[in-house]
């Protein structure tokens, strides 16, 4: 989702969070902990503002400014509860309560522009013991705050008949209160146009239009609820000035926040720095914003490459598209460039064994893709490894003694030719989750040829074209291996099958024992072994 698209989902759910609180207030029960209800939920709000705003800004200046803010919204809420539940019978009291309104009414701005400026200066410092001329935008307000709060006295913001009857309800807006609306307006301007013409982050500039929306909200129930002409419901506002200030004033910010207005983090060119990451950022034109020390210069035609570019032998550059640019890092592939080179050399060491010949252009077709699988051909070399031993163990053995070398080569083309299969079924397995049987078929019959070419007698079927988890293919072709290697020096004769969703294994003239955990049930009957293997069905979990 895009940031606009970001920010307005946020507003929309601000907006029917103030329908719902505005609802409640104008239908609310006269019942007490029901009362006011609306009190409450605007207070929740508030304090996840001030959460909020605390956890996600880290400037110091700015981060104080707005967690002012968050706190003066709260402190209003507080205010205005104070004055509807705690004083409502005490005249005098609740309406010097409704004078401290105008302590958040005229210091939130304040607090705003304070925040504005303090973005604006981010990166520079002050001279120490100078007072901020910024901090002067607090004496037009404290002056209004002190007129406001002294008004019984001179009425030049509020004026009441006499005896201040009916107050609440029936008064006159004075000059001064003109005063209040002008100077709040002018600081919340000078806050968002500093805000806009000191943002260095273009696409920033040109999403302002999204916080002028909770902005428009909160200028167009100022200018329907001073003549009264904001609607209401059972003779109540929909909505009173606090929710309607506090949702405008909350939306506004986090918007600013969310389009990057306002920074909610700073200090990414150090981080570039003391990071060990090969990585960096450019804008839409390509232009490099932050380098990380590691990461290589590139020219202008890898910046704008969309493909994958190789740097050198053993790195790559990756980029991504980001809001407002894109981001590059490079990939160290000098491991696996050193794993491929051990791969040949083993190929090349497999090619000197003339006997091995079919299994060296196998292993050939499989290297292309075993240079994208390290691990699944490091879990074929460990599964493998008793096989490899022993190729080795006989090959020695042939060079002592040329006497061995043709029962030794039949040995080593039957261990050769396990090891191919084994390894072509685990490639297939890392990408299917179920082989057919004929797989496994294939495999068998292979084996059993080189036991055909030891001069035994050995058979193979396929009654089946089912498909069958490839674990379970795996582990079969394994037991049928081990079972072959046991039997090898005795038997006389062997038959295998695949039938049904098992597999069938018929050995002749060697007594066979299971390895743990199997899960193959033997049978014997005159010197002839019986194992029977269940492969599971299609679509079994593994």
């Amino acid at each position: 989702m895009t940031t606009a698209g970001k920010t307005l989902r946020m507003l929309f759910q601000l907006a029917l969070l103030y329908v719902f609180a505005a609802s409640v207030s104008v239908f609310e029960p006269d019942v007490f902990l029901l009362r006011k209800t609306a009190t409450f939920i605007l207070l929740a709000y508030s304090l996840m503002l001030l959460t909020y705003f605390a956890e996600h800004i880290i400037a110091r200046d700015t981060r104080r400014c707005l967690v002012g803010v968050a706190g003066l919204i709260t402190l209003w809420i507080v205010l205005r509860g104070a004055k509807y539940i705690a004083f409502e019978e005490s005249e005098r009291l609740a309406r010097h309560i409704w004078y401290l309104y105008y302590v958040p009414v005229l210091l939130i701005p304040t607090l705003s522009l304070l925040a504005a400026i303090s973005v604006a200066r981010r990166g520079r410092k002050s001279a120490a013991g100078a007072v901020d001329p910024a901090l002067l935008s607090l004496l037009p307000g404290a002056l209004l705050l002190a007129l406001v709060l002294t008004n019984d006295a001179h009425q030049l913001v509020f004026r009441f008949h006499p005896g201040f009857a009916h107050w609440d309800s029936d008064y006159e807006r004075g000059p001064l209160y003109v005063a209040v609306l002008v100077w709040t307006v002018l600081l919340l301007v000078g806050t968002v146009s500093i805000l806009y013409f000191c943002c260095r982050v273009s696409a920033s500039r040109r999403l302002v239009w999204v916080p002028m929306l909770p902005t428009a909200f909160g200028a167009l129930y100022l200018s329907l609820y001073a003549p009264g002409l904001w609607p209401g419901v059972n003779g109540a506002l929909f909505g009173e000035l606090p929710e309607a200030v506090c949702f405008t004033v909350g939306g506004l910010w986090m918007s600013l926040l969310y389009i990057g207005l306002i920074p909610s983090n700073e200090g990414y060119g150090k981080l570039f720095e003391a990071s060990s990451l090969a990585a960096q950022i450019a804008d839409r034109d390509y232009r490099v914003i932050y380098r990380s020390a590691s990461a290589a210069r590139l020219s202008a035609e890898q910046l704008a490459s969309e493909a994958t570019v190789a740097l050198s032998p053993d790195t790559r550059l990756h980029r991504k598209r980001v809001s407002g640019g894109y981001v590059y890092w490079q990939d160290d592939i000098a491991e696996l460039n050193r794993v491929n080179e051990e791969l040949a050399e083993v190929g090349e060491r497999l090619a000197e064994e003339v006997e091995l010949l079919r299994l060296e252009n196998e292993l050939k077709e499989a290297r292309v893709q075993i240079d994208t699988k390290t691990r699944v051909y490091d879990e074929i070399a460990a599964s493998v490894l008793p096989q490899s031993r022993k190729i080795a163990a006989l090959c020695a053995s042939a060079e002592g003694d040329p006497a061995l070398f043709p029962a030794n080569a039949k040995l080593v083309c039957l261990l050769a030719a396990y090891i191919k299969r084994y390894a072509n079924l685990s490639l297939l397995a890392s990408e299917h989750s179920e082989l057919a049987a004929e797989e496994l078929y294939l495999a068998i019959a292979e084996s059993l040829r080189y036991v055909r070419d030891m001069g035994l007698p050995a058979e193979s079927a396929l009654e089946s074209e089912a498909a069958f988890p490839a674990k379970s293919v795996l582990a079969a072709y394994a037991l049928f291996e081990t079972l072959l290697e046991q039997a090898a020096p005795s038997m006389r004769a062997v038959h295998a099958a695949v039938r049904g969703n098992a597999l069938k294994l018929t050995v002749e003239g060697a007594a066979l024992t299971l390895p743990r955990g199997s899960g193959a049930a033997l049978s014997e009957e005159d010197g002839v072994s019986y194992v029977s293997l269940g492969l599971g069905k299609a679509g079994e979990a593994e």
